[in-house]
């Protein structure tokens, strides 16, 4: 099954946790990049009110691709901005798409929610990997977290 891991990283974390997957699965890897990075109360902001961020040009259409791997950071309880203009204008239809948070700790209830909603109408079959807390954490340790997902997508 041809995979891609995409993700948006702030400040390098979820890159990290990616990455790691990618090497495991033999998957490529695709970054979503924000057309313009906000300081940390703009990024805030952003999420909570929900005003869409721009992403630079990538490639979205996912040709040949059975499965996406979605890793994205939580802000305000949610996704990513960036990852929830990636869900807008990606071409998702017919592919599985597997979702990974990370986040510093609490629930992601919210942001699941807002995954299944930003889909709804399209033919995507959406299964929730879990959460990585990366608050406090090493390197090592969230390569070794990766690494027991990327094990669980292959069984």
């Amino acid at each position: 099954m041809k995979t891609v891991v995409v993700h948006y990283s702030r400040y390098g974390t979820t890159r990290t946790i990616a990455q790691t997957l990618a090497a495991e699965l033999g998957a490529e890897v695709r970054e979503i990049k924000a057309v313009r990075e906000r300081g940390f109360l703009g990024m805030g902001l952003r999420a909570v009110w929900g005003i869409p961020m721009g992403i630079r040009p990538m490639d979205l259409a996912f040709a040949g691709v059975e499965r996406i791997v979605l890793c994205t950071p939580i802000w305000a309880g949610k996704p990513a901005n960036p990852v929830r203009t990636f869900l807008k204008e990606a071409q998702l239809e017919g592919k599985r798409l597997a979702v990974l948070f990370t986040a510093g700790g609490g629930e992601t209830g919210r942001a699941r929610e807002m995954i299944r909603n930003s889909l709804a109408g399209k033919r995507v079959e959406v299964t929730f990997l879990g959460e990585i807390v990366t608050r406090k954490v090493g390197e090592d340790q969230l390569r070794a977290e990766a690494r027991k997902l990327a094990r669980a997508l292959q069984g």
